[in-house]
């Protein structure tokens, strides 16, 4: 019969940190966090004292403890909320134009490339393994419209072991000869591109990818491709991603193709795409009534600070949106946002937010919230990860800040708390010392971890 001990695959002691809520961060000082073998989190007990560690332990043999030491904790993986796969190719490049001429200049003829598997293969390598380094254990990735393409990021994504929402891009108006489907073969694509994830995922009662049906934003997709996305996130009960108000003439161009909405969040919400499992990044410029009918329908927000910098698209009220309880979370939306780590993402929000209004600027508590917790609500995903709950999955990253070349220093008089908060605002990946997924070590090309068993 299997017993307690022998269904643990593995034991962390030591710091863990993570949120309790939107307000608060709970740091657990001498922690035992228990990992089962199917990577769920199946206790956690704190404030075990070191000589009281094997008496605690329940039965479990003592190698499979791992001993955290005074500068390492555990936290929560981070969630990206949006990001281009593709776009890695030219992240940091493109900064000096605003948002529609970017497309056209930067993105468009890149994405184009990605008609070539071959060449999807070796860039989307190196997107995901990027994005993994970086701490993110959930990510929601925008590939292109190229069906073959996005196969093959679906495999990678696989073979690397991150936990993913991947969309085949939908676009059939507005859009460059080389970069534009008809309506018939956008439906068609994507549907074989839903039937190929669920093959993958055929035998696995965990699966990591997610189908996430795509409409590029309204500007590229006519209303007819719109309806028929809807009927199918509708008949594969799938989540939903796109853009929505990011620039003003961006606003204007939608409103001028959709006349019969009310405004920009209506046309998806007219067209079945918004509902709670919809994630619609930026929403800088969004009228109050619109942020009541994201409200209304429960869709989430992926904020990306970094990017509405860089493109100089504005800077999105977070405050107001966490005031009217919808859900945000975090994303790096490369490449507009020139960093695929979810750390840059937050310090950017933490900028946007003073720089709107310094009285009620995001605090850390909350900015870490969103980095985690909000984005597993943002994904429908806050009953498997997002904290250190138990009966949840085992998603995380075993932080050092003192690992070699770090660019953190610590000083004898800083605490846990303050070492955290270091990491934070001054940390990189090269503090991510491991990332697990599921209760597993993620594979990183090029590095050596743990096999997925």
């Amino acid at each position: 019969m299997k017993t307690f001990a022998s269904s643990i695959s593995k034991v962390f002691y030591g710091t863990l940190i993570h949120s309790r809520s939107i307000k608060e961060i709970e740091y657990i000082k001498q922690g035992l966090l228990f990992i089962d073998d199917q990577g769920k989190i199946a206790k956690l007990v704190k404030g075990v004292a070191h000589d009281k560690v094997d008496a605690s332990l329940e039965g479990v043999a003592s190698e499979k403890v791992v001993h955290l030491h005074q500068g390492q904790f555990i936290i929560p993986g981070f969630i990206d909320t949006h990001i281009h796969a593709p776009q890695y190719t030219f992240c940091g490049n493109g900064h000096d134009l605003p948002l529609l001429e970017w497309l056209d200049t930067y993105t468009f003829p890149r994405e184009s490339k990605f008609q070539d598997a071959e060449y999807a293969r070796k860039l989307y390598t190196k997107s995901v393994a990027r994005s993994l380094r970086n701490g993110t254990t959930s990510a929601c990735w925008f590939a292109t419209i190229h069906l073959d393409a996005c196969k093959e990021l679906v495999n990678i994504i696989q073979e690397q072991g991150q936990r993913a929402y991947v969309g085949k891009v939908n676009m059939n108006q507005n859009s460059p000869d080389f970069l534009v489907e008809t309506t018939e073969s956008s439906v068609r694509d994507t549907r074989a591109f839903i039937d190929y994830v669920k093959e993958v995922n055929t035998g696995n009662n965990s699966p990591l990818v997610t189908p996430i049906i795509t409409p590029r934003f309204a500007i590229s997709c006519d209303s007819e491709l719109l309806t028929e996305l809807g009927k199918l996130a509708a008949e594969y009960d799938l989540p939903i991603q796109s853009h929505l108000c990011e620039n003003l003439n961006e606003i204007g161009f939608t409103m001028s193709l959709f006349p019969n909405s009310a405004n920009y969040t209506s046309v998806y919400a007219d067209h079945g795409l918004l509902n709670d499992r919809t994630i619609m990044a930026h929403c800088v410029h969004m009228k109050d009534e619109e942020l009541d009918l994201m409200k209304e329908k429960n869709a989430g927000i992926s904020h990306c600070a970094n990017s509405n910098f860089n493109l100089k698209s504005g800077m999105a009220d977070v405050r107001k949106m966490l005031n009217k309880d919808i859900k945000v979370g975090l994303g790096t939306d490369v490449a507009g946002g020139y960093s695929p780590s979810i750390l840059e993402a937050l310090r950017s929000s933490r900028t946007a937010s003073v720089a709107r209004n310094m009285e009620t600027s995001l605090i850390v508590a909350e900015l870490f919230y969103l980095a985690t917790v909000g984005g597993a609500r943002v994904m429908e995903l806050d009953d498997k990860i997002g904290n250190f709950e138990v009966g949840k999955e085992f998603d995380a990253i075993l932080v050092n800040t003192q690992v070699e070349n770090t660019p953190m220093d610590v000083f004898d008089h800083d605490s846990v708390e303050t070492q955290f908060e270091k990491y934070l605002f001054v940390g990189d990946d090269r503090n991510n010392e491991k990332i697990y997924v599921q209760g597993k070590e993620v594979r990183l090309p090029g590095a050596i971890a743990a096999p997925r068993k």
